[in-house]
């Protein structure tokens, strides 16, 4: 399926194909990839992990990246465009027709599963069997956004979305990495206005953590989950902040947060040379846009 170009207009390019992220040349064409194999561009940054059970590939045209389940009662269609929040709200809100007289119709408001990430739902009409739709856009620094539709028939939706949600937070690295650490940098001038996630899918339960590092000593903190219907959308949620330092350079330190209730948390934090990552007490955290500070 084809997003249609005049309703759709920021579904223009495949993810992984931009001239802005370079990363086709990664992708080979006519290649079918299985569940856990990951697509990966280290100069981009951009990192993406197949769900297990979901196998895909390019698409004939090059204009998307198409997964389907093993049991082939869904399709995942994954493409990208350079656009704002609000234009992608404003698409988000619209109907969506992806050619063969498949339209999607907005059927409810739109969500913040997490910090630069929006779902929102839809009916579906014209498709060969009963379906409802789903699209998530998590949106970079970079100005891509980066659009993942779900059609999935009813019985199948909880699965398949636990499934599209951790193809999206799979995200690794959401912009390319131009801060290091190295034997002799230190680790709080490296997290300086830095925004840091981490999220967690268990069968129909979603959760995300996030953390905002201010420049000027002041962090935020927040923390979301829910079941199926709602992903992360506030069913329980805890919001906090105070003052945070860290100690230590090159691999390893520690982040120390002083909560605004005069609680302290001491968290290990370690950094891996090989694919730019940051740790926090042993969990991955994805390294997104700050929008709250600098």
């Amino acid at each position: 399926m084809r997003p249609n170009r005049g309703t759709a207009n920021w579904m223009l390019v495949a993810l992984l194909a931009l001239s802005a992220v370079p990363v086709r040349a990664q992708i080979e064409p006519g290649r079918v990839y299985s569940g856990g194999e990951q697509i990966s561009d280290p100069d981009s940054g951009l990192r993406l992990t197949l769900p297990a059970g979901w196998r895909g590939g390019l698409s004939q045209d090059g204009e998307s990246f198409v997964l389907e389940p093993d049991a082939g009662d869904g399709y995942l269609v994954v493409v990208g465009d350079e656009i704002t929040e609000a234009d992608a709200r404003l698409q988000l809100s619209t109907s969506m027709d992806l050619g063969g007289g498949v339209v999607l119709t907005p059927n409810g408001a739109i969500e913040n599963v997490a910090s630069g990430h929006l779902s929102a739902r839809y009916a579906v009409t014209g498709a060969p069997a009963d379906m409802v739709g789903v699209v998530d856009v998590r949106l970079t620094q970079s100005g891509l956004a980066v659009a993942f539709i779900l059609l999935s028939p009813p019985a199948s939706a909880a699965g398949h979305l636990e499934a599209m949600r951790q193809f999206a937070f799979s995200l690794g690295v959401v912009e390319a990495v131009v801060q290091t650490t190295g034997a002799g940098d230190l680790w709080e001038p490296f997290l300086r206005g830095m925004y840091l996630a981490r999220y967690h899918t268990a069968t129909g339960y979603t959760e995300s953590t996030e953390l905002w590092l201010c420049s000027n000593g002041v962090f935020y903190y927040n923390s979301q989950g829910g079941g199926f219907g709602g992903g992360a959308s506030g069913a329980v949620q805890t919001t906090d902040g105070g003052r945070w330092s860290a100690t230590g350079g090159g691999a390893t330190g520690t982040l120390l947060l002083q909560w605004s209730n005069g609680q302290q948390s001491s968290m290990s934090l370690e950094y891996n040379y090989d694919d730019s990552r940051v740790f926090v007490n042993g969990d991955h955290m994805l390294q997104g846009k700050n929008e709250r500070c600098q």
